[in-house]
């Protein structure tokens, strides 16, 4: 067939390349000008190509190698846009498996060009096409030139001639028997740098898809993809861009939870779940949404002083969320960001520590003079001081956060400085999380003092009332268990229940009735203030067998099945219209129908083995072999003996003569000191010696901040340095009359062994720690871990250990350290340097102090070694838990810890260990308890000085444990905190105990389902979306911000595991970015270079190169770009805004990104039919009435305006 004129306003692309490709499953093809890149773009709606043994053999001009080299393999440096990726990504993907062959021709005699063009494709049934004439193989010629060709079939009797002949040149060319030209394989150079391009990672299809969307004349243009930026967070499925973002996947547990905190939002909460299972994931990832809606604007942390940080990395490792923190300085008050040194990322604030307005406050004036997003972590050590609780909580008619989180809030006890703080920041806060793993340790108190603040029913609120709910409750459900049925009628029935119910309690006789009536009332209460307990309550009342109407009708009135009158039915009155057989009823309704389970989160270990038995976990859940050895004081005996006579009669000397707060602060340095000793003998060697050096100066009296930290748990070196420093703890001395005897009697103690102290002495723990590092490396177990509570202990362990052990690292509050082994020196790295080294194998003794653990990958260590052991088992717990965790390499993680032989806070451990195996199980009933065991060890161990038996004291500590432990199981059990799990569960089973009841069935209107991870609405604005509109932007390089590819870096070849993915971002001259941690070799310091930021929009990138700016929501420099390169109005773009108000839902309609901003829902839809496909991504952008539905939708799911 011939045609003189393409006759036709399609293209010769749509009318015959695409079809005669799709029914072909070989392609050969003769091209003098060959654009392999316009071939994938033709090659991509092939299926028959793409998806079978199909091939395409291509001879091309000799001079495809040179003209392709830059083509495809661009020498520039500026970023590729993502479908010319995805081009290179075909074909590579095709030649590498074989089916797509290249040779190149050259006419022989080296005169002249090869120019043919001729092509030949063959279907399934071995029907064959061949085509000839002007066409080359490029893009322009197949969509817009001007061309002639001849078109031949095999199966017409008048063409087959000519086919056949096609067939034979080109096998004759292929198979190098052509006279007059020489064909030769394509260059291996050129055939590797192509296959390069290959995606490991994403499938073919996912590319062929992205190359079908991208066609210029049907995308949105760059300013309106930058103003759909702009409100991704506001489309109905931008709350996902949290997840996206974030470098976890949440557990099944974790993401029930974070689903529920955001559908009930700005309901206050309590996070309870054990140690280890994620409470930092569920708080952060629901922050993250919320912020991702615009419901979070300014979120508070309140955390202990010594997490400040590890909260702030946490947040920006994980989330991406950017966080400040307070600091107090002789020359002011700065807040503290993520990145930086100390100059890029310290901001002095405007405000004063005494101004009467919060906004003119440290905290407030940083708040309020920012225009975006805000992230404040401040110390409740801190915070809680007189004249400091304003500056967080202040007391205004007006919420000034929109969420504030509490971390280990279990120290919010009545009659405490944190309760009151913690009562004013609920205050000030639309919403409140408080996270604890012991929400109750010794009685239902305590629970309240936490669930007070989550805005509980009428009743409820009383913290009287609350504990006698569940005395009651347990006092009725075992009254009408002896009673039974041994009854005449109704009214008998009650009376018997009645009496025994007063026996129970040892109540008056006049006592009980009042009592059984409030425990009605608050059931009642309770059930009818929360939306989602209807079907439960249905379910209860159709169980029963109620036994007439009346009592019928008084239980469906009682459990909100009924409607009530407020004039006649008083709960109160109505559960004595009940017989015993709905009391038992009511009783069953109070397992779940109270604030714990309708306020409180809590999950056990045991949620993690049920999600590895029905596959939901690939990775290992490991058990534990702990060992504790006793440790031979030996040649050190005699200096131990001294220390220990000095810190206990000086102990003793203040508890005697001194009073008040000075007492408490002295008794706290002795037993800091006292501590420090059971570390090592170099740690409190070196905190004598620098009160020595103080004993004799004039120092500030820091009784009032030294004495506040007694009253504390858990307080660690960490929390010391946060709040006074240990330079200040070591120079304390208290200012009274009496003190200055103590003091010299002190001085005294001191000199007598002074120069004891100055001598070097071999601790005994050193040696046992080289032979057990020996024999552990024997056992295969070479990557390390040894935690101590003290720094002091970490540099003389890492000092010692270097000989013999150069591949040592640190990692503590002050950084990451590396030994340099050539230069004998010790180098400050990032975390970025100390985590790969170890996960590589690098470094593989890594020795840390507990303040810094958090956040590091140990999941590759094989053993941990307890240098010493806190007088809180829970920290030791923690540090086990670094380990011991979801993806650890080794079915048995082995933990050993060490103790002085003879140590009466070493016979306690053992004792726990050996009694209640302490450490082995990570979940029983020892858990809830464990905080509270370290005053009983401090007590045992300061109270037994000069005693030479200790045995007696850690035996009785032991004892009292397991009966605290005893108690605090039947609290958990009375109050419905220990619900057990059962043997065989179901993936829905896990999300229902998972959650809370009383809020089904609304969930927020993204999600399908709570907890299943199904979406209602996808993200509209894709990560690659963002990564091509920021770096393909002209208007911000108008603006001189440029993103510079690294695939041609210098150092590419050293990080070609991320160059694909990363840039450098240079910044105008004017502006000022806080650079991300680079110490040592780190990824930014390599590659970046002077000017410029590293950045990159892949999560995973981030997480394995911390130093690596992740440039995505959350980060201001992204909030920054963004603002830069979206326009106030769009053009090709309409934005469609939902808004929730009081009044009700309204729909409008606005061009104004500004506008978009403020909507409670955004859904971005095209005026033009033709342009709809976002740069970048596969998604498109609805029209005006398909977006105008989708926002109706969203909005009706919300639940009703109260």
């Amino acid at each position: 067939m011939y045609e003189s004129e393409f006759r036709t306003n399609r293209t010769l692309m749509e009318t015959f390349y695409r079809p005669f490709l799709n029914e072909v499953i070989r392609y050969d093809r003769l091209a003098g000008y060959l654009s392999l890149r316009s071939l994938a773009h033709a090659l991509e709606g092939v299926d028959s190509l793409l998806e079978t043994d199909g091939t395409v053999r291509v001879i091309a001009g000799a001079d495809l190698q040179k003209r392709e080299k830059g083509a495809m393999f661009p020498d520039a440096d500026e970023p590729l846009e993502p479908w010319v990726e995805s081009q290179l990504t075909i074909i590579a993907t095709l030649l590498d498996r074989g089916d797509l062959q290249i040779k190149v021709g050259d006419p022989k005699g080296g005169d002249g060009l090869f120019h043919p063009k001729l092509g030949i494709g063959v279907d399934r049934e071995g029907n064959k096409i061949s085509f000839e004439g002007s066409i080359n193989e490029t893009l322009s010629a197949w969509q817009y030139n001007y061309e002639r060709f001849k078109v031949h079939r095999s199966w017409s009797r008048g063409e087959a001639k000519y086919v056949e002949e096609d067939v034979s040149t080109f096998n004759a060319l292929w198979n190098g028997f052509h006279p007059s030209v020489d064909v030769f394989e394509l260059d291996e150079a050129a055939r590797q740098d192509l296959i390069d391009w290959k995606d490991t990672d994403g499938t073919l299809e996912e590319h062929v898809e992205r190359v079908q969307n991208h066609d210029p004349q049907t995308t949105v243009p760059e300013d309106d993809t930058a103003g759909v930026v702009s409100v991704a967070g506001r489309t109905p499925g931008g709350i996902h861009l949290a997840e996206e973002i974030s470098t976890v996947t949440p557990w099944p547990h974790q993401r029930t939870i974070s689903d529920t905190a955001v559908s009930i939002y700005p309901n206050n909460l309590l996070f309870c779940d054990e140690v280890g299972l994620g409470k930092t994931i569920e708080a952060g990832l629901t922050l993250s949404r919320l912020m991702q809606v615009g419901e979070a604007e300014q979120a508070l942390f309140l955390v202990p002083a010594g997490l400040v940080q590890q909260w702030q990395n946490e947040l920006l490792d994980r989330f991406n969320i950017h966080a400040y923190y307070h600091e107090r300085s002789y020359d002011g008050d700065y807040m503290i960001g993520p990145l930086g040194d100390t100059e890029d990322h310290r901001i002095p604030t405007s405000g004063a520590v005494d101004a009467d307005a919060w906004e003119n406050t440290p905290i407030g004036s940083f708040v309020t003079e920012r225009d975006e997003l805000t992230v404040v972590i401040e110390s409740w050590h801190t915070a809680r001081r007189e004249g400091n609780q304003e500056h967080v909580a202040p007391r205004t008619d007006e919420s000034v956060w929109d969420l504030t989180v509490v971390d280990e809030a279990h120290s919010a006890r009545e009659e405490t400085k944190l309760y009151d703080l913690l009562g004013q920041a609920e205050e000030a806060s639309r919403c409140l999380y408080a996270l604890t793993a012991t929400p109750m340790q010794l009685n239902v108190g305590e629970l309240y003092d936490l669930l007070r603040l989550c805005d509980l029913p009428e009743g409820w609120d009383d913290k009287d009332r609350f504990v006698e709910f569940f005395e009651t409750r347990q006092a009725l459900e075992d009254s009408l268990s002896t009673v039974g049925s041994r009854y005449q009628n109704i009214a008998d029935g009650q009376q018997q229940v009645l009496q025994q119910f007063q026996k129970e309690l040892d109540l008056e006789e006049d006592e009980g009735r009042p009592r059984i009536e409030r425990f009605g009332k608050l059931i009642h209460e309770h059930l009818t203030s929360n939306p989602g307990y209807d079907e439960q309550a249905k379910a209860l009342v159709e169980a029963t067998d109620t036994e007439s109407i009346q009592q019928r009708k008084a239980l469906e009135k009682l459990v909100g099945v009924r409607e009530t009158s407020p004039r006649f039915d008083d709960p109160r009155s109505l559960i004595f219209d009940c017989g015993p057989t709905e009391w038992s009823a009511l009783v069953e309704a109070s397992q779940w129908a109270t604030p714990v389970q309708s306020r409180i989160f809590r999950n056990t270990r045991a949620v993690l083995e049920q999600c590895q038995d029905l596959g939901l976990l690939d990775d290992t859940v490991p058990t534990r072999d702990v060992e504790t050895k006793r440790i031979e004081l030996g040649d050190a005996a005699p200096l131990y003996d001294q220390v220990e006579q000095y810190i206990d009669e000086t102990y003793k000397q203040s508890q005697k003569v001194l009073t008040g707060k000075e007492k408490l602060a002295l008794g706290f340095v002795m037993t800091t000191y006292r501590q420090r000793l059971t570390s090592s003998l170099h740690a409190i060697k070196q905190s004598l010696q620098r009160r020595m050096e103080k004993l004799d100066e004039k120092v500030e009296d820091m009784t009032e901040e030294v004495s506040e930290l007694s009253r504390d748990a858990g307080v660690t070196e960490a929390t010391i340095d946060e709040a006074i420093g240990q330079a200040s703890l070591d120079a304390y001395q208290p200012s009274s009359r009496g003190a200055a005897d103590v003091i010299q009697a002190e001085r005294t103690a001191l000199q007598e062994f002074v120069d004891d102290l100055r001598q070097a002495h071999t601790d005994p723990k050193v040696a046992q720690l080289r032979r057990d590092i020996r024999s552990l490396r024997q056992s295969a177990r070479d990557n390390i871990i040894i935690f101590t509570q003290y720094h002091d202990t970490l540099e003389h362990i890492r000092e010692t250990l270097t000989d013999t052990h150069p591949n040592v690292g640190t990692y503590s509050g002050g950084g990451g350290m590396q030994y340099d082994e050539t230069t004998g020196e010790w180098v400050n790295v990032g975390k970025e340097a100390i985590k790969r080294d170890f996960t590589d194998g690098d470094t593989n003794i890594l020795i840390c102090t507990d303040s810094a653990s958090e956040g590091l990958n140990l999941q590759t260590a094989d053993a941990l070694i307890n240098f010493d052991l806190p007088w809180n088992p829970m920290r030791v717990e923690q540090r086990i838990g670094r380990i011991d965790r979801i993806g650890q390499k080794n079915e048995v993680v082995k933990v050993i810890n060490y103790a002085y032989k003879d140590s009466i806070d070493g016979d306690i451990y053992e004792e726990l260990e050996g009694r209640l195996q302490l450490f082995e199980n990570v979940v029983g009933p020892m858990r809830p308890v464990l905080n509270s065991i370290e005053q009983d060890i401090k007590d045992a161990v300061m109270g037994s000085s000069g005693s030479d038996d200790t045995r007696d004291a850690s035996e009785q500590v032991v004892e009292e444990a397991d009966s605290r432990a005893k108690r605090a199981q039947e609290n958990a059990e009375e109050t419905g905190l220990a619900g057990e799990p059962e043997e065989v569960s179901t993936r829905e089973a896990i999300i229902e105990s998972s959650g809370l009841d009383g809020w089904e069935p609304y969930c927020y209107p993204a999600f399908d389902e709570i907890g299943t991870g199904d979406r209602s609405y996808e993200p509209l604005v894709s990560l690659e979306t963002i990564e091509t509109q920021l770096t393909q932007s002209d208007r911000l390089e108008e603006t001189e911000w440029s993103f510079t590819a690294l695939r041609n870096h210098d150092r590419a070849d050293d990080f070609e595991d991320i160059v694909d993915d990363a840039y450098v971002l240079e910044l105008p001259e004017e502006d000022a970015v806080a650079m991300p941690d680079s110490l040592g070799e780190t990824a930014q310091a390599e590659l970046g270079g002077g000017s410029g930021v590293v950045v990159t929009f892949n999560p995973e990138i981030a997480e394995q190169f911390p130093s690596i700016r992740l440039l995505l929501p959350g980060d201001p420099l992204f909030e920054a770009l963004v603002r830069e390169a979206a326009p106030a109005e769009v053009d090709n773009v309409e934005f469609v805004c939902g808004q929730r108000g009081e009044s009700g839902s309204s729909v409008t309609r606005s061009s104004q990104v500004a506008e978009a901003k403020q909507a409670t829902v955004v859904e971005p839809a095209v005026t033009s039919e033709s342009v709809k496909n976002l740069l970048g991504g596969t998604n498109s952008v609805s029209d005006i009435d398909d977006a105008e539905q989708t926002v109706l939708n969203w909005l009706s799911q919300l639940p009703a305006a109260e």
